[in-house]
């Protein structure tokens, strides 16, 4: 292979890093905005638990959540990954509904 080869190949390798990078971003920014709207059901839930006096932390629902979303997972993210996503979801929620 000859240089000028090898350069078209480098910029077609990076053609198509950057266009997989962009899908990356605007798959983060559906995350990302996803997760606010998880955020704010759980923000609605708070403002229901404090008018019946009810504490925010349900472990129950928690552990729920955990082996419901292990159950169904059946993608490249690995169990320990899942877990640690999802933990700290779940901790950001708790958090807005203590504030609530």
């Amino acid at each position: 292979m000859d240089k000028s080869n090898k350069n078209n190949t480098t910029a077609d390798l990076n053609a198509e890093i950057r266009g997989l990078r962009t899908a990356i971003d605007e798959i983060d920014e559906k995350i990302l905005d996803l997760i606010n709207e998880r955020l704010l059901l759980a923000e609605r839930i708070g403002r229901f638990k404090k008018q019946g006096g009810t504490q925010v932390t349900d472990n129950r629902r928690e552990k729920e959540i955990m082996r419901r979303l292990l159950k169904i997972n059946n993608g490249l993210l690995r169990d320990d990954g899942l877990r640690k996503i999802f933990s700290a979801i779940i901790v950001e929620g708790r958090n807005i509904q203590q504030t609530s």
